[in-house]
């Protein structure tokens, strides 16, 4: 058992637990803060009966109010071992954020449940597109998940591509922190948000006037596109919620976020196979 703590996005300090139990039966199931399971990614009907709501964050929510809050970034570490057995128990509404990033997660779940295993993909044969005010997602399918993600905020502008065949394609996106930039972080604090969130949470940037990045708060890059390879962690994370397995799909998306993300996840539940497949 993992116990992991760090402020949230509203709170001070909470707690979250992680079990891996080394069972037969691999499968991730989710619970709330008053013990109840929220989700169980071997029941796909019960996770598509659930409300996903999103403040700057998802928030996954049943019909009492029950809700586990940024399981974004601790959701794409089951990716990583399929075939275990994991159970996650949130002792407040919202996980800790940790750092902003899915590696602090990493590192002390690798100590538990070994090395990563083969990941395990899908077939979603669907094509897909919309857009919305500055953004746009073509979804179509490929060999493997291929992500084209790009971001354009006042003079910044900047692309990543990333091809998903095996665990170290993960691993490289995993240490990208959560970010904000500075005029969003100021009118979201003018709004009663980010109250728990401190300078240990991720990255604060601003854009200078050649269009460059520069960081307010979290020190230098770890990665010279840390922000737009968040933007995919998040997006890994969100369509991997319900079963640790992805679709074989090109996505490329601009200026996107969750509410895209689970767009696109609505679509792939038909698709989410029930079984785990017996090849990667």
């Amino acid at each position: 058992m993992s116990i992991f703590t760090s402020p949230s996005l509203s709170f001070p300090l909470v707690n979250a637990r992680v079990e891996c139990l080394h069972q037969e039966n691999p499968h991730v199931a989710w619970f709330c803060e008053n013990g109840k399971k929220l989700w169980d990614s071997n029941d796909l009907s019960d996770f598509s009966k659930l409300n996903r709501h999103i403040c700057r964050t998802t928030i996954v929510e049943n019909e009492n109010g029950d809700a586990i809050h940024s399981p974004e970034h601790l959701a794409p570490l089951f990716l990583l071992w399929p075939r275990q057995h994991f159970e996650v128990h949130a002792e407040a509404k919202e996980l800790p954020l940790l750092d902003g990033s899915a590696w602090p997660w990493y590192k002390v779940l690798r100590r538990f449940a070994g090395r990563p295993e083969a990941l395990c993909f899908y077939d979603a044969p669907f094509t897909m597109e919309w857009k919305w005010q500055n953004g746009f997602c073509q979804i179509s399918p490929a060999d493997t998940l291929e992500i084209e993600y790009s971001i354009e905020h006042g003079r910044y502008q900047d692309s990543a591509y990333v091809a998903i065949y095996e665990a170290e394609d993960l691993l490289r996106i995993f240490s990208a922190r959560t970010f904000i930039f500075n005029d969003d972080y100021e009118n979201a604090k003018k709004r009663g948000l980010l109250s728990g969130a401190n300078e240990s949470c991720g990255l604060l940037l601003n854009t200078n006037s050649d269009g460059k990045l520069e960081t307010l708060v979290g020190g230098a890059l770890r990665h010279p596109q840390e922000p737009i390879f968040h933007k995919i962690l998040d997006l890994l994370g969100d369509i991997s919620l319900p079963k640790p397995i992805l679709p074989r799909l090109r996505i490329r998306i601009h200026n996107g976020g969750h509410i895209a993300h689970h767009q696109i996840l609505a679509r792939l539940l038909e698709y989410v196979p029930s079984r785990y497949p017996t090849e990667a």
